[in-house]
């Protein structure tokens, strides 16, 4: 049975955010986990690296165009049923992962087996995710007063955050109870943010009408050069992260394992940093979502710069640090900036396409930053730095229209 929506002007309570957070943080550790312990295991079984990439990879380019259907569709089934579809597909799905691990260790299926039964248990888990994000995005803006906007959207970007510490550290924890353990215990972790998504997240009446805008008519004026912007940012950080593991490697004269090392501990820094600045800071703020993005992107710059320069290893985690600092102000403006664009009737097709324009950041920005790499190491942090500063001008072009007229001209 579910729980009553609140008659309350601003329904996103606390019990309401508490579910949504865990809900993203257990996918996002679902997915976070694979970049400590997949690589080791990867090479135990047999697979090759273009395979463990190939497995790794299939997230975003499933996600791609899950999320923008999964959005779609929350506008008429309603968030929650969506939400809860998501938690059991993510959550079977990383079960199965586990269990064809464990197989593979005990050498009962051969390597070839293993990789096209990963890949499905991935694109399962991708097709779940895409489900939970931009339905739980939709939600928190369906139940949130436009002043508390940032508020919410702050609030699940810190479950992204939240959820890529946990990740890395719970394969740490649990794979001394074997390898496949922390996919089963990453599995328990998905099973109760579906029961308590089930008991207590309200049921909205879909917003879908013969009004509702379409993503054609979605995707102009204001809405586009927020999405455009926001997948600059997004790319260009993206790649410049992809490529910092061989420029540690490369700058340290590291091994791989001391390499692995540097990089868990400060991509852990950023994102203590991140959760603690968008957990205490980032949501009682009271300016605009384009003086967010002017503090935050010439701080991601001076972050890609000292980690260019960075000296020592405790200057490049420092450096990381900075941008986990700098990114708490930019990712939640953009997705603010975009739910505010629209008005309810499109708040499930305009998080897909948030979901959609992650994805294929996350797809172009790694494979495009290691090409440049391998040509002139220096050229993805100029490529990345010129990215985010275009992020930075498309949001200073956006007409004057305000986003309460914005929001006006959809409904």
């Amino acid at each position: 049975m579910s729980a009553p929506i609140p008659t309350s002007d601003d329904r996103f309570t606390r019990p309401i955010a508490a579910i949504l957070f865990f809900s993203i943080a257990i996918m996002v550790v679902g997915q976070s986990c694979l970049f400590t312990i997949l690589p080791p295991i990867g090479r135990q079984i047999g697979l090759s690296e273009f395979q463990i990439g190939l497995v790794m990879s299939i997230h975003g380019l499933v996600m791609l165009f899950a999320g923008p259907w999964w959005g779609a569709l929350s506008e008429t089934v309603g968030r929650r049923r969506v939400i809860l579809i998501g938690a059991a597909l993510y959550t079977i799905s990383i079960l199965l992962f586990g269990l064809v691990i464990q197989a593979a260790l005990g050498a009962a299926i051969t390597g070839t087996l293993t990789m096209w039964l990963l890949l499905a248990s991935r694109s399962v888990f991708a097709i779940g995710a895409g489900a939970v994000l931009p339905a739980s995005m939709a939600m928190a803006a369906d139940l949130s007063s436009r002043p508390n906007r940032l508020k919410a959207m702050s609030l699940l970007a810190t479950a992204v955050s939240a959820g890529a510490i946990l990740g890395p550290g719970s394969s740490a924890v649990f794979a001394g109870l074997g390898l496949a353990a922390p996919f089963y215990f990453i599995a328990v972790g998905g099973l109760v943010a579906w029961v308590t998504s089930r008991a207590m997240l309200p049921v909205i009446r879909p917003t879908m009408h013969s009004t509702s805008p379409s993503f054609r008519n979605l995707l102009r004026g204001r809405v586009l050069l927020i999405a455009v912007a926001s997948w600059f940012f997004m790319c260009g950080t993206y790649g410049i992260f992809s490529i910092l593991g061989f420029r540690v490697q490369d700058h340290f004269a590291l091994e791989a394992i001391e390499a692995a090392r540097l990089m868990g501990l400060g991509l852990m820094g950023a994102a203590g940093v991140n959760v603690i600045m968008q957990s205490f800071v980032i949501r009682r703020l009271k300016i605009g979502t384009k003086a967010l993005v002017a503090i935050g992107v010439p701080l991601t710059i001076a972050s890609f710069v000292f980690t260019w320069t960075a000296n020592s290893e405790l200057a490049f985690v420092g450096s990381l640090m900075l941008n986990g600092f700098a990114s708490s102000f930019v990712n939640p403006a953009f997705t603010t900036a975009l739910s505010l664009s629209v008005g309810a009737s499109g708040q499930g097709r305009l998080a897909g396409l948030s979901t959609s324009m992650q994805a294929l950041a996350f797809l172009l920005g790694p494979v495009s930053a290691a090409t440049m790499y391998a040509a002139a190491p220096m050229a993805p942090f100029i490529v990345g730095s010129t990215m985010t500063t275009v992020a930075m001008g498309l949001m200073f072009v956006l007409s004057k229209q305000s986003a309460a007229e914005a929001a006006e001209s959809h409904e």
